[in-house]
């Protein structure tokens, strides 16, 4: 009887293991789709892990179905910094949807700071396009994974044409 019960508690403690490492590795993909460098811009902070998943779901003012996440702020020289938010959703029909309730409030709510919405297609992918606060937004979806672009509006289709070239190639 011990045997066994020691047995099932191993088998319970290789599963957890199992699950640990798993998502320790999607947390890592995820923190590798945000590089060091990108063009003139350096990154100057990454957040990822819990933290991430507390800032996306204070930004949202709620939680919101993602696995994980992760953030890079982005400088230049003279340059307002760019911030590149990514998240992890269970399915791609999920984070189609979430991006599309996300483009869709920020469209219809009229104290919305944002405004000129545009839909545009890059690299076969749909882009929701937004203007607000001083920058340029972009909101797109590839496969799992949600991406949120703002930059200062002169840079922002430079780093949208990064990730929607790079992003598939992940």
């Amino acid at each position: 009887m011990k045997r066994k019960i020691a047995i099932g508690l191993s088998l319970l403690l290789v599963a957890l293991l199992c699950a640990c490492s798993q998502q320790t590795e999607k947390q890592q993909d995820i923190d590798s789709l945000l590089p060091e460098r990108i063009g003139e811009w350096q990154q100057v902070q990454l957040v990822s892990g819990a933290e991430a998943l507390e800032q996306i779901n204070s930004l949202h003012g709620k939680n919101i179905l993602v696995e994980t996440g992760a953030i890079g702020t982005y400088q230049a020289a003279e340059k307002s910094p760019a911030m590149v938010w990514i998240s992890r959703s269970k399915t791609p029909d999920l984070t189609r949807e979430q991006a599309e309730v996300m483009a869709d409030k920020m469209v219809r709510n009229p104290r919305s700071p944002f405004h000129a919405p545009e839909t545009l297609i890059s690299n076969n992918i749909k882009v929701y396009k937004f203007l607000g606060m001083g920058q340029i937004h972009y909101i797109f979806c590839q496969e799992e994974l949600a991406y949120w672009i703002s930059a200062p509006p002169a840079d922002g289709e430079k780093l949208l044409r990064y990730f929607v070239e790079n992003g598939q190639n992940q």
